[in-house]
Protein backbone atom coordinates (compact mmCIF):
# COMPACT_ATOMS: atom_id res chain seq x y z
CA UNK A 1 0.00 0.00 0.00
CA UNK A 2 1.08 3.66 -0.94
CA UNK A 3 0.64 6.49 1.66
CA UNK A 4 0.03 10.00 0.30
CA UNK A 5 0.61 12.83 2.85
CA UNK A 6 -1.87 15.70 3.18
CA UNK A 7 -1.41 18.60 5.44
CA UNK A 8 -4.80 20.73 6.68
CA UNK A 9 -4.32 24.00 7.92
CA UNK A 10 -7.43 25.61 9.26
CA UNK A 11 -9.21 25.13 6.31
CA UNK A 12 -6.82 24.67 3.46
CA UNK A 13 -5.74 20.97 2.19
CA UNK A 14 -2.34 21.02 0.64
CA UNK A 15 -0.05 17.58 -0.45
CA UNK A 16 2.35 17.13 1.81
CA UNK A 17 5.93 18.71 0.27
CA UNK A 18 7.95 15.67 1.79
CA UNK A 19 5.44 12.61 0.19
CA UNK A 20 6.84 11.40 -3.03
CA UNK A 21 3.38 12.00 -5.12
CA UNK A 22 5.23 11.06 -8.80
CA UNK A 23 4.29 7.83 -10.64
CA UNK A 24 0.72 7.58 -9.57
CA UNK A 25 -1.13 5.62 -12.28
CA UNK A 26 -5.17 5.66 -12.67
CA UNK A 27 -6.82 2.40 -11.74
CA UNK A 28 -5.45 1.41 -8.40
CA UNK A 29 -7.82 -0.78 -6.30
CA UNK A 30 -7.16 -0.49 -2.63
CA UNK A 31 -3.67 0.14 -2.81
CA UNK A 32 -3.48 4.09 -2.35
CA UNK A 33 -4.29 5.63 0.75
CA UNK A 34 -4.41 9.26 2.09
CA UNK A 35 -3.13 10.07 5.62
CA UNK A 36 -3.76 13.54 6.74
CA UNK A 37 -2.37 16.16 9.52
CA UNK A 38 -4.79 18.23 10.84
CA UNK A 39 -4.20 21.81 12.63
CA UNK A 40 -5.72 22.38 16.31
CA UNK A 41 -8.84 23.47 14.53
CA UNK A 42 -9.83 20.02 13.94
CA UNK A 43 -9.54 18.30 17.56
CA UNK A 44 -12.70 18.63 18.32
CA UNK A 45 -14.17 17.11 15.32
CA UNK A 46 -15.47 13.59 16.55
CA UNK A 47 -16.17 12.63 12.40
CA UNK A 48 -13.97 13.16 9.61
CA UNK A 49 -14.80 12.41 6.45
CA UNK A 50 -12.00 12.79 3.00
CA UNK A 51 -13.89 13.59 -0.50
CA UNK A 52 -12.33 12.52 -3.41
CA UNK A 53 -13.44 13.99 -6.42
CA UNK A 54 -13.38 12.81 -10.37
CA UNK A 55 -14.60 15.40 -12.12
CA UNK A 56 -17.58 16.41 -10.81
CA UNK A 57 -18.05 12.93 -8.77
CA UNK A 58 -17.24 13.24 -5.17
CA UNK A 59 -16.85 9.71 -3.33
CA UNK A 60 -15.98 10.17 0.48
CA UNK A 61 -14.50 7.59 3.07
CA UNK A 62 -14.46 8.38 6.40
CA UNK A 63 -10.91 8.66 8.30
CA UNK A 64 -10.09 6.03 10.78
CA UNK A 65 -8.02 7.05 14.23
CA UNK A 66 -5.45 7.57 12.33
CA UNK A 67 -6.78 10.06 10.19
CA UNK A 68 -6.11 7.82 7.44
CA UNK A 69 -8.55 5.69 4.99
CA UNK A 70 -8.48 4.19 1.31
CA UNK A 71 -9.05 6.12 -1.78
CA UNK A 72 -12.17 4.59 -3.34
CA UNK A 73 -10.93 3.57 -6.63
CA UNK A 74 -14.05 5.31 -8.21
CA UNK A 75 -11.89 8.53 -8.08
CA UNK A 76 -8.60 7.18 -9.48
CA UNK A 77 -9.59 6.43 -12.82
CA UNK A 78 -8.86 9.75 -14.89
CA UNK A 79 -5.38 11.56 -14.94
CA UNK A 80 -6.20 13.46 -12.15
CA UNK A 81 -8.34 13.69 -8.31
CA UNK A 82 -9.27 16.15 -6.20
CA UNK A 83 -9.40 15.76 -2.31
CA UNK A 84 -11.00 17.99 0.16
CA UNK A 85 -12.00 17.23 3.65
CA UNK A 86 -14.83 17.48 6.46
CA UNK A 87 -14.87 17.56 9.83
CA UNK A 88 -18.03 17.78 12.33
CA UNK A 89 -18.24 18.21 16.32
CA UNK A 90 -20.86 19.08 18.57
CA UNK A 91 -20.53 22.69 17.80
CA UNK A 92 -19.36 23.37 14.56
CA UNK A 93 -18.58 22.73 10.94
CA UNK A 94 -15.30 22.90 8.74
CA UNK A 95 -14.21 21.79 5.35
CA UNK A 96 -11.11 23.06 3.18
CA UNK A 97 -10.57 23.62 -0.20
CA UNK A 98 -9.83 20.94 -2.44
CA UNK A 99 -5.91 19.77 -3.67
CA UNK A 100 -5.02 18.22 -6.87
CA UNK A 101 -2.96 15.08 -7.44
CA UNK A 102 -2.43 14.00 -10.97
CA UNK A 103 -1.86 10.57 -12.53
CA UNK A 104 -0.28 9.14 -15.17
CA UNK A 105 -2.85 7.40 -17.30
CA UNK A 106 -2.09 3.73 -19.30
Amino acid sequence: MRTLEFIVDKQRIRKNSECDFSGIVAGSENYLEAKFYFSPDWDECSKKVASFWNGDEEHAAFLNENNACVIPHEALTSDKFSVSVIGVSSSYRIGTNRSKVKQEVV
